[in-house]
């Protein structure tokens, strides 16, 4: 909230009236066990048994009254520390004429000091802090079924507690959700807090399943699949707080310690989410707009209890193998607890499909965040796919190989009554709103788990409206091991898992969905799904005989249309089939014939150099052309990626060859196109004279009407009306869709404004609402398509 300055007085700093943000970047305070452990002691003099601060660090730089004194660089797990130190001074030794360092003398910061000169700002702060705490229970407190306050044992969560215990009730109590990896200090101080409020209620809950079990179940968590926090984290203590309150379903508000600054993810929230993490839950931050500064002057002040991890260098508190953590985050995790993470790495190379030729090699693969970038069951040693699906008229039939047929028929009653006394074996599923008919299914299945389900839907509309929500419950059926995540997304109870065994009450479910709402419909699938694409869709990248897409190639079919196939302006046996197959792909011709598409006018009405043009082109080639998806997917934006690193980015499971015609492919397309010779273009290109030595995503602003018709896109690919900005801030090649968000680097932000201005002038093909935590956006592809929105781009223009 406030910005400080460094106060060489106290050692400390001094707020000013000044307004601040610092995400990602926060200051910490430095300990004298911190300095022992690193080595740092060796440079420096001080009282070894001193309990105040001796240090600032930001971020891997330590700061002694304001001054940088030293330097971290490249910390990761298992290598020895890298410290640069600045402005030491050296001076000679009398007796042998050389030079030695001397240690420079630190003195503790005046805790006292500092916090009589900042206690103006401070007590202003924490008065309206306490005032907004009070005004957030008085509005929720009636709304919801409970309240209680999110405990985790770091800095945030003990200031937020010792906050709220000034001004809420007693009863309101307080939730340590303990997700079974938490480091050991963080134990001890959930066992000593409860000594300081004495009178207010403690409750700790944990998942049935411990989390090593689960880390062999799911695969290791990853930054894009945290299906740890759902599982050990926000589902237990909503399963508690149902059972303290006797209710089987509820509604709570959750007072928690969240920060903006503590990245940029939550840099964007306000200080009320509704269903951010799970529907059923207010998560009310009073702190939200708090900096560390800020946090650790109130701390110290009211000599709050302070996590001994802190003292010995962690920046944050959170688990012990977290996804999210940086490589300095493992150093210090290894160095102090030892014990403690040595069985978590030890999963993470037992489940890896990666082989290792030394312990050297593995140790290399958990220090490098290669682990935490995992995006499907891809790398992993055991996964799972989806059923294989066909399609006969209106009859529907998969094939599964590992059919558990009773798990399969309870998921299914979140859809409608499955009824099991057909004729001839038949099994009938109802939908309880105005469905009387019901669609008949059969189930075949082997000893050896091997079987098929098959549905015979009434019309086309019901099969277009039942086959993702079917495909669902398929992947639940085949991958639920009963974590219970689906159980706390339930809002009348109906759910419950039992010994790893779901069971759903008919009467009680309304069939609202809600456990289908996570990706994929499990945490488990999504965690270790592999596509068809991921073992075959990459071998298709060495399909286009090393041709990108080029604008010359867009102008011959311009002047040849459906004869495009016999022109004699392109090599026929080699350059027509690779651009009939990228024209395919950036949905520019159909898909059966040779016949152009309707956007193939927008390029004869504005020139074949057309940037709006070849924006829908990227939409396409995003969505069905293996390597530009693959691209888009995998490559973080703005940061330049050489050759040989894309090369060994595609992975061991496709040959050398391919993987070689797949990149030629691609650059030749981005040396062609306006993807890559023009300002401001999608991808900018490294070049060493006339080749293309490494590629560089960049972001960039597109027409609305680009955005909606990349919706379209997503629409048409996925089968799905209704997309989240959550779903589409991220993309997998595994994934169905790419969203225009993603495939340009648009700001989520941005973003929104452009949905709420194409909802506000295209109501009929476009809805969006980003309110209260909702970030909901529907398209109508019952009624439009793409070919709607390229009419507007050339009614527009």
């Amino acid at each position: 909230m406030y910005n400080f300055e460094w106060d060489k007085q106290t050692g400390g700093y001094l707020l000013t009236m000044q307004t601040g943000k610092f995400v990602a970047c926060e200051i910490r305070p430095v300990f004298a066990e911190e300095l022992s452990l690193t080595g740092l002691k060796d440079r420096l003099e001080f009282d070894p048994t001193e309990r105040r601060p001796l240090l600032w660090a930001k971020q891997n730089v330590y700061l002694y009254r304001g001054e940088e004194i030293a330097r971290l660089h490249k910390t990761r797990y298992g290598m020895p520390l890298d410290i640069e130190w600045k402005g030491m001074r050296k001076d000679k030794d009398s007796h042998k004429g050389t030079k030695i360092r001397r240690k420079m003398k630190v003195s503790p910061v005046d805790v006292g000091a500092m916090v009589t000169k900042n206690n103006s700002i401070m007590t202003a702060l924490v008065a309206d802090t306490l005032k907004r705490i009070k005004e957030m229970y008085d509005a929720y407190f009636r709304r919801c079924d409970t309240v209680y306050i999110g405990f985790s044992c770091g800095k945030d969560s003990v200031v937020l507690l010792d906050l709220c215990h000034k001004v809420l009730p007693l009863d309101v109590p307080v939730v340590f959700s303990d997700t079974d990896m938490e480091l050991p200090d963080t134990y001890r101080i959930w066992e000593e807090i409860q000594n300081r409020y004495v009178d207010r209620t403690f409750l700790k809950v944990s998942a049935k399943i411990p989390a090593l079990k689960n880390w062999q179940l799911f695969g290791p968590p990853s930054r894009t699949i945290r299906w740890c926090c759902a599982v050990h984290k926000s589902a237990p203590a909503l399963i508690e707080l149902k059972n303290q309150i006797g209710s089987t379903s509820m509604k709570a508000a959750a007072f928690l310690g969240v920060r903006s600054e503590e990245s940029l993810n939550r840099s964007t929230y306000e200080d009320i989410g509704v269903g951010v993490k799970t529907s059923t839950q207010t998560n009310l931050m009073p702190i939200l707009e708090w900096g560390a500064h800020e946090l650790w002057i109130y701390l110290l002040e009211n000599d709050l209890m302070i996590n001994p991890a802190y003292r010995y260098g962690l920046p944050r508190i959170g688990c012990i193998m977290c996804p999210e953590s940086s490589e300095k985050y493992a150093w210090f995790v290894d160095a102090v607890y030892p014990k403690a993470i040595k069985p978590y790495c030890d999963v993470i190379i037992e489940t890896s499909g990666k082989e290792f030729s030394s312990k050297e090699e593995a140790r290399e693969f958990l220090g490098s965040s290669n682990w935490q970038a995992r995006k499907s069951g891809v790398t992993l040693k055991k996964h799972l796919s989806r059923p294989i699906e066909k399609s006969d008229g209106l009859d529907v039939e998969w094939h599964i190989a590992e059919l558990n047929t009773k798990s399969f028929l309870e998921w299914l009653k979140t859809v409608g009554n499955v009824f099991q006394n057909e004729p001839n074996g038949y099994f009938r599923l109802v939908l309880k709103k105005g469905h009387r008919e019901g669609i008949l299914f059969k189930v075949r299945d082997t000893a050896n788990g091997v079987g098929s389900i098959r549905f015979s839907f009434n019309d086309d509309s019901e099969k277009k409206l039942l086959l993702p929500v079917l495909r669902k419950v398929l992947q639940k059926s085949v991958a639920c091991v009963g974590c219970q995540a689906c159980e706390a997304e339930c809002p009348t109870g109906a759910l419950h898992m039992n010994n790893g065994e779901v069971t759903i009450d008919e009467v009680d479910c309304v069939n609202c969905l809600r456990c289908h709402k996570i990706d994929f419909g499990c945490w488990r699938f999504k965690s270790m799904y592999v596509a068809e694409s991921s073992q075959s869709g990459l071998k298709g990248i060495n399909s286009y005989n090393n041709f990108g897409l080029r604008t010359a190639f867009v102008s011959v079919y311009l002047a040849e249309r459906e004869a495009f196939g016999q022109t004699v302006q392109l090599n026929r046996a080699k350059q027509v089939p690779a651009a009939k197959k990228w024209f395919r792909q950036g949905l520019l011709m159909d898909g059966k014939t040779t016949a152009p598409t309707k956007l193939l006018e927008v390029f004869e009405d504005r020139g074949v150099e057309d940037k709006l043009a070849w924006d829908c082109v990227w939409m396409g080639l995003c969505n069905y052309a293996p390597m530009v998806k693959w691209l888009v997917s995998t490559l973080k934006m703005d940061v330049l990626y050489s050759n040989a690193e894309l090369f060994e980015m595609l992975g061991h499971k496709i040959k050398d060859v391919t993987k070689k015609g797949g990149m030629q492919s691609l650059k030749n397309m981005l040396v062609s196109t306006p993807f890559g010779t023009e300002e401001n273009s999608v991808c900018e290109l490294e070049k060493k004279g006339q080749n293309t030595v490494g590629i560089a995503r960049r972001s960039r602003l597109v027409d609305p009407l680009v955005v909606l018709y990349g919706f379209y896109v997503m629409a048409e690919k996925s089968g799905r009306d209704t997309f989240t900005i959550r779903q589409m801030m991220e993309a997998e090649f595994d994934g169905e869709v790419v969203s225009p968000l993603v495939a340009f680097g648009i700001a989520p932000d941005e973003f929104k404004k452009q949905c709420m201005g194409l909802t506000a002038v295209h109501p009929d093909l476009i809805a969006c609402s980003f309110t209260l935590g909702l970030d909901e956006v529907r398209v109508f592809p019952e009624t439009k398509t793409r070919d709607d929105v390229v009419d507007l781009i050339l009614k527009k223009y």
